[in-house]
């Protein structure tokens, strides 16, 4: 995920060479969500995924049975989320290696509150204009 100009701040050098490796490693280089290995190309679908013999549902329906429309081929790159939302918090318990979609759903609602704010702080309000 991109890191917005105003967070960089909190993404120095440490955390590229100390923290995440240390957080990837902890989980075993795969999402501590959905297990889904590292760098691994895998068979998307509804939250799950296939890969050789390996496989996750999260509602248990095997991708065996997945229909071939809502299948994507996507390349997994994990990503460390902080769990409370504060990039500023580092601790390793507030730390989480999850996959690309893993950590938008975890961050789903915040996105939502988080967009809104920055969406109605770039376009001036009605306020003030006479009524035509």
């Amino acid at each position: 995920m991109p890191i917005r100009p105003d967070l960089r701040q909190y993404y120095g050098r440490e955390w590229r060479t100390v923290i995440r490796p240390r957080i990837l490693a902890r989980a075993g280089n795969q999402c501590e969500d959905c297990h889904v290995p590292d760098r691994a190309t895998v068979a998307r679908s509804g939250g799950g995924w296939r890969h050789a013999d390996n496989w996750y549902a999260p509602d248990g329906r095997s991708p065996w049975n997945w229909g071939r429309k809502s299948v994507r081929h996507v390349r997994i790159v994990l990503t460390v989320a902080h769990l409370n939302h504060d990039p500023a918090d580092n601790r390793d318990e507030n730390l989480m290696a999850l996959c690309q979609w893993c950590h938008l759903h975890h961050d789903r609602s915040h996105h939502k509150d988080t967009r809104c704010v920055r969406k109605d702080a770039r376009r001036p309000l009605l306020a003030g204009q006479e009524a035509a």
